[in-house]
């Protein structure tokens, strides 16, 4: 039985292609979008115009090479929304639709060529799902990694079909694309190996001894052999509440209360009654010509009310305002929160809490009748976590376990 297609579906370079769509003025000219990490300030993506610039170059090295660069902030809520755009437009051409990474995603083609007349016009239909300025790419492979391949190797705006023979189709391209750390990918080229042909005609034992864990893996691709599933994409559930300011402002005190705003409307909404939260994002619009501000806030513990929301936000978007200058007055406010899980989601560490708490009540009482008298002992308590003054954010009061 002949084992059904799957399609790669490529967008490259996507950052650059979305803001072109957002700012159609700066078509032409070149564009190098940054991002921060850490303390450094890398390049994310770049446009054919940026000579000489390429990614993970730091922000410095790009500015020397390219001195008429426009500088854009990257803005990944947008790149990663306009995606899923994609994405739901390929589920509706397909019932199976693996999302990976940012700009690739892979579709089932089983059965859909007798529905749609043909593999030309089935591969005609995926590549109409992104926008036109996006510009994808096609590959088509009996696996995820051929496929890959053939689409990273295809011309913008066609698609490549790799024949029977997979390992003869990717012998002469390089191991740095195959899934390996860079670690392993530096170790293989230091021995000479630089085509996924030369990794597939060694024996398999001895690419396991030099990449451990990633050998057999890397071994079994570089031969046209993937057998992995396609794993269907999940969309996450998400909750959105937005707010326009009076006037554009940069005030604390007006970004504070319209986040409590925003989170007084989002765990007032019945379709999340009984639910626990793990992440909140923050997005406003800084001006017509700049990218939003956003920021996304992890909650080390799920959280289901606003009291506790507000309290887990606040004290870190304060810092954050008092370390980091907003790029601008904000405009709006868009609050999205998800990661939503029921009330099993935390109920390991309810039950160790409560048994810590039973241990902490056991030991006072012992304490005390040792002692003849209340121990003296206390606990930090936050009072007004968001306080621009140090004093008043806590207090120390007597410990009741």
């Amino acid at each position: 039985m002949a084992k059904s297609l799957i399609a790669c579906l490529l967008v490259t370079h996507l950052p650059v292609k979305a803001e072109l769509g957002r700012y159609p003025q700066l078509r032409g000219r070149p564009v190098v979008i940054t991002e921060s990490y850490g303390s450094k300030e890398l390049v994310l993506d770049s446009s054919p115009e940026a000579r000489g610039v390429a990614a993970g170059m730091s922000f410095q090295e790009a500015v020397s090479r390219c001195k008429d660069a426009v500088l854009l902030q990257a803005d990944g809520p947008y790149y990663e929304s306009r995606f899923d755009a994609v994405v739901r437009s390929l589920e509706g051409r397909s019932p199976l639709v693996e999302r990976g990474e940012l700009g690739c995603a892979y579709v089932g083609l089983g059965g859909l060529e007798a529905m749609y007349g043909g593999e030309a016009r089935l591969i005609a239909t995926l590549l109409q799902a992104a926008p036109h300025e996006f510009n994808p790419r096609i590959g088509v492979a009996a696996g995820k990694f051929p496929a890959y391949v053939a689409a990273v190797t295809s011309s913008s705006g066609r698609a490549t079909r790799v024949p029977q023979d997979a390992a003869g189709f990717l012998k002469e391209y390089s191991i740095d694309l195959l899934p390996l750390s860079w670690e392993n990918k530096s170790r293989l080229h230091h021995f000479g190996l630089h085509t996924l042909g030369q990794l597939a005609a060694l024996p398999v034992g001895s690419v396991q001894a030099q990449l451990k864990s990633e050998g057999r893996r890397a071994w079994e691709l570089s031969g046209g052999v993937d057998s992995s599933p396609l794993a269907p994409y999940k969309r996450q559930e998400v909750l959105d509440e937005f707010l326009t300011f009076p006037s554009p402002t940069v005030a604390r005190d007006a970004i504070m209360m319209a986040l409590e705003t925003l989170l007084g409307r989002a765990f007032a909404r019945p379709e999340i009654r009984g639910k626990y939260v793990r992440t909140a994002t923050i997005e406003s619009q800084v001006g017509p010509r700049k990218p939003p501000w956003s920021r996304r806030f992890p909650f080390k513990d799920a959280v289901g009310s606003k009291e506790k929301a507000l309290w887990a936000l606040k004290s870190r978007l304060d810092t954050m305002l008092d370390t980091t200058s907003l790029p601008g007055p904000l405009e709006d406010m868009k609050l999205t929160l998800a990661g939503f899980t029921g009330e099993t989601g935390i109920q390991a560490s309810l039950f160790s809490d409560v048994r810590r708490r039973e241990q902490l009540r056991e030991m006072m009482h012992q304490l005390e009748a040792l002692l003849g008298c209340k121990p003296p002992i206390y606990q930090v308590k936050d009072v007004e976590p968001w306080s621009r003054v140090p004093e008043r954010r806590q207090a120390l009061v007597q410990f009741e376990p």
